[in-house]
């Protein structure tokens, strides 16, 4: 067994070249992967990006949106559990007038190097009218 406290995390604001916005992130990682708490601010989202072993995102509260690399943006709210393939490209993040908060899941890399950043979200791409 293995338990990762509140203290044993660290929050702090999303980087820049990972977000488009105002975010904060609270990391709790162990040996089965990595645990994130991150707060979307009304817009804010995620670049484009890819994770070798695939990612679970559990929606805890607000509404958001998620988008792939085939154009398809979805909504999506309290409760919902998104899924995203090794190697999908992809994007998350708060829709244009609600907050949202997610729990992110990534399993333990078994592959070579990590989460892959990539080109920030257009307006767009991201959709702002909906």
């Amino acid at each position: 067994m293995e338990i990762v406290t509140q203290r044993d995390g660290e929050t702090r604001h999303g980087p820049r070249d990972w977000f488009t916005g105002v975010v904060w992130i609270h990391q709790a990682s162990g040996e089965g992967g990595g645990l994130f708490r991150v707060l979307f601010e009304p817009g804010a989202r995620t670049h484009w990006h890819t994770h070798p072993e695939g990612q679970y995102l559990h929606i805890i509260a607000g509404r958001g949106r998620v988008g792939t690399e085939d154009g398809t943006v979805r909504e999506v709210t309290t409760g919902d559990l998104v899924y995203f393939a090794p190697g999908e490209r992809h994007w998350h993040g708060a829709a244009p007038d609600a907050f949202m908060v997610h729990v992110a899941i990534t399993p333990a890399i078994k592959t070579e190097g990590g989460t892959e950043w990539l080109a920030p979200v257009t307006e767009e791409e991201y959709g702002e009218d909906g």
